[in-house]
């Protein structure tokens, strides 16, 4: 009963972990082809308008430097250009996902 049901059990994770596999390839696949014939400055995410949820998902921006990027903003008022942000962390790698409006 014990090999029955071991082999029972390998049998569904191969099939669970399979069918988190395909639906990952999908997911990417489909990013892939959504983004392809876009502007890039259409996928940029404007500094003055995002929220924090919103500054996470930019690559290279994380929990710091989006609490950074709201209070920066919070004191001035408005980011009028993106050399405002050179003292965050990364801040070489980020400014391409981020726009000024």
């Amino acid at each position: 009963m014990s090999k029955l049901f071991n082999r029972r059990l390998i049998d569904t994770q191969i099939r669970f972990t399979f069918f988190i596999v395909l639906i990952s390839v999908f997911v990417g696949l489909f990013r892939f082809v959504a983004y392809k014939g876009a502007d890039p400055d259409m996928l940029k995410i404007d500094v003055n308008r995002a929220g924090f949820d919103q500054l996470i998902s930019v690559p290279y921006i994380g929990l710091k430097n989006a609490e950074r990027i709201l209070k920066l903003r919070k004191e001035k008022g408005k980011i009028t250009d993106l050399k405002q942000l050179k003292n965050l962390r990364y801040y070489k790698r980020f400014k391409y996902f981020l726009k000024v409006e």
